[in-house]
């Protein structure tokens, strides 16, 4: 294939099917090579997975045949195959459940089963992730049904593997990060050295590099001089084909998190990976936006806190930890600094941590030597049955694709999905002219093309499939560069009706609700809530709050609520008899 096309396969599907029913096709495909275990359910994901393989023409000779191996061009018998989810966390903050948070293990089994029709027998499959480090990946892999998954096919005699790369396991109480489990030295050190992204930074800037949470003295040991590294899981690095499996969510550092960020996952230390600068943007850093001496504390505090906490002194980190949240507070309030830590369009680091472990992915032999010649073939699979939108990665919140996309250009297939989210790929640092180094140039030249189910997207040109986009909510502090276009369009079309609204919500998502309406010409006439407390009460600027019975149904409403209690609200005013216009709310 190799040639910067996009296989998209859309459908009406909002939940996958259930859990004793993931791995399993409900029909009996001619090439499927465990016939007798059908599931008694439609799977539709199987069905999407199998029908965008049949889109790329893959196996033409064999199509509908007991014979058809769609993915025998990548894989060869004897390979070693490693399956890349994109696993994160085992819990999603938000209350928003995990189906928008990790990729689910019913498009990973579709996959293994096209793995070992390739491999014919003979091989290896690895299904492996270093997840944040304060992920419980044995709940993870419980909850999900990928322990099921791999004993389905352990069962059948198939060689195949569920790995946790990590090296380091901790769990976060009161502010603090504490070591749960650390096991033996496990990797392969990678120099990249004046190959890597951040060869071109200046001494001090490298003495800056920072990830959150992270005792800065060990990333420095690793990014310093001339000298840049990243620990591999070798499970990678012996991979012969890789086949990537992001799940495409917005990003509070990146900006959007698709097929090139989700080999994050691939180093097996997170003290080797940069995530942004020290200090504010016309200091020379990326950590937030305006100088002010109270940040510039609040920074060598949290250095000190993380330094603690590495040592083990928990009890002196517990106050450096109070100390720098209330230097942090102080200092935002006084400069009215909205990003921190790199969580925003400003980030200038992530995008050369990224660009490195694609070079490593590529190039990288499997004794960790940087080479010249391309080491291993790269596949993608993305799920966006249930994408992740607003605070991702780690926080999303759903929104509902129904789809399953394929490619093998990894640069082209994140402009794609990027441009389908609703987002110009241009603003992305990591997927625009910055990424177009020689790492990348296998794919540079090559025009991005999506061949879809769906008409709006096929065959058509990016600036046309961002206009009928469906228009992801990107993370606070992208929206002033990616846009939010779900929110313009709220903002359209209450201007143009020239109308009022109510806001049903009267906490800190209500206020902050009224304020991006004020801000937008927007007339707010009360708030509403369901809390008996608050009714009657001022809650900002002379508005008050009252009840829903008490509020005009010919008047639209606004929900400003946690995420987790959107639908539960708006189905209310609905019963009510009420109008929703939207959703506007900070977490």
């Amino acid at each position: 294939m190799n040639n910067g096309t996009i296989y998209l396969i859309k459908k009406e599907l909002k939940e996958y099917p259930n859990k004793q029913f993931l791995f399993r096709p409900s029909r009996s495909y001619p090439e499927y090579p465990f016939k007798q275990y059908i599931s008694k359910e439609r799977n539709q994901v199987y069905e999407m997975v199998r029908e965008c393989l049949m889109m790329m023409e893959l196996d033409i000779p064999h199509l509908g045949s007991e014979e058809w191996n769609p993915l025998g061009d990548f894989i060869s018998p004897g390979d070693t195959v490693l399956l890349k989810p994109n696993m994160v966390l085992h819990y999603n903050p938000s209350g928003c459940g995990t189906d928008c948070l990790y990729t689910n293990p019913s498009i990973v089994a579709a996959i293994v089963d096209y793995v070992w029709i390739a491999l014919k027998g003979r091989g290896k499959i690895v299904i492996g992730d270093a997840p944040l480090q304060e992920c419980d990946f044995e709940v993870l892999c419980n909850e999900s049904g990928y322990n099921e998954l791999v004993e389905f096919y352990r069962q059948r005699g198939i060689e195949i593997e569920l790995l946790d790369f990590r090296n380091i396991k901790t769990y976060e109480a009161s502010g603090l990060h504490y070591l749960q489990t650390e096991k033996k030295w496990d990797g392969i050190i990678v120099k990249l050295n004046e190959k890597s992204a951040f060869a071109e930074l200046s001494p001090d800037r490298i003495k800056k590099l920072r990830i959150t949470n992270y005792d800065p003295k060990i990333l420095q040991k690793h990014h310093y001089g001339h000298v840049h590294e990243y620990n591999i899981a070798k499970p990678v690095l012996d991979a012969d084909v890789i086949i990537n499996i992001p799940k495409p969510k917005t990003h509070r550092k990146a900006g959007v998190t698709i097929s090139l960020k989700n080999l994050v996952g691939i180093n097996a230390n997170k003290e080797f990976l940069p995530h942004h600068t020290l200090g504010s943007k016309n200091e020379g850093g990326d950590a937030y936006l305006f100088s002010n001496d109270l940040l510039r504390m609040a920074n060598q505090v949290l250095d000190i806190k993380n330094e603690l906490i590495h040592d083990n002194k928990m009890e002196i980190a517990t106050l450096a930890n109070k100390l720098y949240t209330k230097l942090l507070e102080e200092g935002c309030s006084a400069t009215n600094e909205q990003y921190w830590e790199g969580s925003w369009y400003g980030n200038d680091t992530i995008w050369r941590t990224i660009l490195d472990l694609n070079r490593i992915l590529l190039y990288a032999d499997k004794n960790g030597n940087l080479t010249d010649k391309k080491q291993r073939k790269i596949f993608i699979v993305g799920d966006m049955i249930v994408s992740g939108q607003k605070e991702g990665p780690l926080e999303p919140s759903p929104i509902y694709p129904g789809i399953i996309a394929m490619g093998d250009n990894p640069l082209n297939f994140d402009r794609a999905i990027c441009s389908i989210m609703g987002f110009n790929y241009c603003d992305v640092p990591s997927l625009s002219s910055k990424m177009e180094s020689n790492v990348l140039s296998i794919w540079n030249n090559q025009s991005i093309e999506i061949i879809s189910n769906f008409e709006l997207w096929n065959k058509k040109n990016i600036d046309i499939i961002v206009e009928n986009s469906l228009e992801f909510q990107p993370t606070e502090g992208w929206k002033e560069k990616l846009r939010n276009r779900y929110r313009e369009k709220i903002y359209k079309q209450l201007r143009e009706s020239k109308t009022s609204v109510y806001i049903f919500g009267a906490g800190i998502n209500g206020i902050y609700a009224k304020k991006e309406l004020i801000k937008n010409g927007i007339n707010v006439i009360a708030f509403c809530d369901n809390n008996t407390d608050l009714w009657g009460k001022e809650i900002i600027d002379g508005i008050k709050c009252i009840s829903l019975n008490n509020t005009d149904k010919c008047i639209k409403y606004v929900v400003a609520v946690k995420e987790k209690y959107t639908k539960e609200i708006t189905e209310q005013i609905i019963n009510y008899g009420g109008e929703v216009v939207g959703i506007i709310n900070k977490n």
